[in-house]
């Protein structure tokens, strides 16, 4: 019998055809750079609607077609489960992230009315007490697991249900989490300076991935700690989207050299899953690296970016200015 991997792969198979810088949605054209800033700094109608937004997805029913996808957060989770390989420890970690961030972003938009701005998590700010955090109040992402699954029993998240397995199969559980102090240190205002001065992206990609990414995934805990299905966790779109804005602003101490500064293997090397546990299961078969489109494993800004149809494929050169056309957003500090 086909796998349920077996048979998306075929989805990707056939969206390889396209183009490398494929028509976009008229949602994605940049017609005004958006503001990314801060949770605490959204107010408490954006923060209401946000949340709101992401259970929208959560009850929203599938679109993809992907076997055993019952949900559109079943959808959006989908490109980074059956990716997980080749989107962690490679060159492409980062880029893709990027993307996929932008994705989550336009479906609230799209297809559940989010109309305000996109918010990150200052991760420096809850660093000294992650636990006292106001993502974790009853209002709005509810708080750390309890018992023995460590299943997250509180807000607006309690009863959600996610479906994917490492391996692409379909196995119904909750949402859990672990918190840690002390695996949230490693997103440190020293670690992001000694990413910070890296000057260049084959060796930065492999710093951010080791501290600040690390530390917010394991902060968290439960399935943020499972580099496959860490995107079942809704508070994962804020984690990385501060990720993101830390190698925005790497990149932008040194503008315009690192809108192409790009590189790194495409199949990963030694330990899986960007520094904590929960290794990639697949994605480095041939239908993956032939459609790259990299001529081999070093990534290029042609490196394709695969989003399983629910936005337009792209580059990595597409996505390398944030204020492009395809991110169109720029992170702003709010004291």
């Amino acid at each position: 019998m086909t796998s349920l991997v077996q048979r998306a792969l075929l989805l990707l198979a056939a969206s390889s055809i396209v183009s490398a810088v494929p028509a976009k949605r008229q949602a994605s054209v940049c017609t005004e750079v958006r503001e990314r800033v801060p949770w605490y700094n959204l107010t408490s109608e954006e923060k209401t609607s946000y949340i709101q937004a992401d259970l929208c997805l959560i009850n929203a029913p599938s679109k993809s077609g992907i076997p055993g996808a019952v949900t559109r957060w079943d959808d959006l989770q989908w490109p980074h489960v059956v990716q997980t390989a080749t989107v962690h420890n490679v060159g492409a970690f980062l880029p893709f992230h990027r993307y996929y961030m932008t994705a989550h972003e336009r479906l609230i938009k799209d297809e559940c009315g989010y109309m305000g701005r996109m918010p990150y998590w200052d991760e420096l700010a809850d660093i000294a007490d992650l636990e006292g955090s106001e993502l974790w109040s009853e209002e709005y992402f509810g708080g750390d697991g309890t018992g023995a699954n460590n299943c997250v029993e509180t807000g607006p998240f309690a009863n959600l249900t996610l479906r994917w397995t490492r391996e692409g199969t379909v196995d119904e559980s909750c949402l859990t989490r672990r918190f840690s102090n002390r695996s949230l240190a490693s997103t440190s205002q020293t670690n992001i300076n000694a990413c910070n001065t890296i000057t260049n992206y084959t060796q930065a990609w492999n710093c951010w991935s080791g501290g600040p990414h690390s530390g917010g995934h394991s902060g968290v805990g439960g399935i943020m700690s499972d580099a496959t299905l860490s995107p079942g966790d809704p508070v994962f779109y804020l984690h990385h989207s501060w990720l993101d804005k830390l190698w925005w602003e790497w990149q932008k101490l040194d503008l315009p050299t690192r809108y192409t500064d790009m590189g790194g293997p495409n199949i990963p090397g030694g330990r899986g899953g960007g520094g904590f546990p929960g290794g990639p299961q697949g994605g480095t078969g041939p239908e993956f690296t032939d459609y790259f489109g990299d001529n081999g494993n070093i990534t290029t800004l042609n490196h394709r970016l695969y989003m399983s149809e629910i936005y337009p494929n792209v580059t990595i050169g597409d996505v390398m200015d944030l204020n492009g056309d395809v991110i169109c957003s720029e992170y702003i500090n709010v004291e």
